[in-house]
């Protein structure tokens, strides 16, 4: 071999090594060192100086740390996240935490980590996915009598350490995620609920069996001013004594074969002008309740409530079968339910609604079936009021 080829053969392999160098160069490159997580924060631009050790399931966060730029996939509590690479960069990943990521309080032996996997390794993070605070949004009935049982309806009812009735705790005799069951105490007694639980603490904003607050008619006390519990009606009002009351008196229909009727002298009760001493406020502002026993499937007729206010009328008709619900099989309670009417939709004849709350001087409940005769009814209704929300 001459020098010329001898050179050439020498050249070559240089450029040979020089490309093989540049390529390996280029590959290192792309692929970042083993990846670290040093904070977890919130997106809000606002609160981005906050660091994070917990947060609920459908939090929008941000993952720093480095070496996290050619990330594969996340993990939280085990449970892999979607997300878009493009949002991300060596030392940030946004990420919105799964919203079906588990947490402690449906299985207690979750991790509690964030695991990132990148192509230069793994990297983990203590974390923990809280559940939302209890949530109330209501009770089956608002009145129990003693020994009675207390169903409470909400969200997020996870580990209930316990349930009280003012300082009383109850017995939790039943519990799921939206409703928890409980034993009255021996005693009746009126005050707010309150659910405890792992992640929070959720109050009632009214107290059980509270025949005070905002009370216009509940057949015990008089609402008229001569000691009557009704001005005029021939509704039936029954004793205290009867099985069926829940917190004193009430009135109840219980009648085979009604007829059509708009208007029954036996099916009304209704207060005169008086003065229930409600607080001022718009309808807005304000709820309709009472406790109702639908003892046998309803299917037609109402209940026509009429609320006087400064002169004018506003009405509501309650007819709870009338919806594809209860087409078929009818209307029927599990003993004594509580109805909650938003004030507002009580409307006047021109569609407005209570201006002043403590305007209202006038009550009337009216049962009628106006297009159809009835078979068959059995209710009975109680502790007619109007609350703040």
């Amino acid at each position: 071999m001459n020098f010329k080829n001898i050179c050439k053969t020498g050249l070559g392999l240089l450029l040979a090594a020089g490309m093989l160098l540049s390529f390996q160069s280029c590959n290192d490159d792309d692929i970042d060192g083993a990846p670290s997580i040093s904070n977890v924060r919130l997106l809000d631009p606002t609160k981005a100086d906050s660091s994070l050790t917990a947060a609920e399931p459908g939090s929008l966060i941000v993952i720093q740390g480095q070496n996290l730029g050619s990330v594969l996939k996340v993990y939280f509590n085990d449970f892999e996240a979607n997300f878009n690479s493009a949002l991300g960069s060596s030392s940030n990943i946004v990420i919105t935490i799964p919203a079906n990521a588990p947490t402690k309080a449906v299985d207690a032996a979750v991790p509690n980590k964030i695991k990132v996997v990148t192509k230069g390794g793994e990297a983990t993070y203590d974390f923990v996915l809280t559940a939302p605070v209890p949530v109330i949004s209501g009770l089956y009935s608002e009145f129990v009598k003693a020994n009675g049982t207390v169903v409470i309806n909400g969200d997020y009812f996870y580990n209930i350490k316990s349930v009280k009735l003012g300082s009383t705790s109850l017995q939790v005799v039943g519990a799921t995620v939206k409703q928890i069951t409980a034993k009255m105490p021996a005693t009746t007694a009126t005050d707010i609920i309150t659910v405890e639980g792992e992640f929070g603490t959720a109050k009632t904003t009214f107290k059980m069996n509270d025949l005070v607050t905002g009370n216009m008619v509940n057949f015990d006390v008089p609402a008229t001013t001569w000691d009557a519990a009704v001005c005029w009606g021939g509704a039936p009002i029954v004793a205290a004594t009867d099985a069926q009351a829940i917190s004193g008196k009430f009135s109840r229909i219980k009648q085979t074969k009604l007829p059509a009727a708009g208007y029954n002298d036996g099916w009304v009760f209704s207060t005169c002008y008086f003065d229930f001493k409600l607080a001022a406020g718009d309808a807005s502002t304000r709820q309709f309740k009472f406790e109702h026993n639908i003892a046998e499937p309803w299917k037609a007729g109402r209940y026509e409530i009429t609320i006087g206010a400064g002169g004018t009328e506003y009405v509501y008709s309650f007819q709870p079968w009338n919806s594809t619900e209860y087409a078929s099989a009818g209307y029927l309670t599990n003993g004594w339910k509580t109805a909650v009417i938003e004030l507002s939709e009580f409307k006047s004849a021109s569609g407005s609604t209570i201006a002043d709350v403590s305007k209202i001087t006038d009550l009337k409940v009216s049962f009628g079936s106006p297009d159809v005769a009835i078979a068959s009814f059995n209710g009975s209704v109680d502790n007619f009021r109007i609350v703040k929300k």
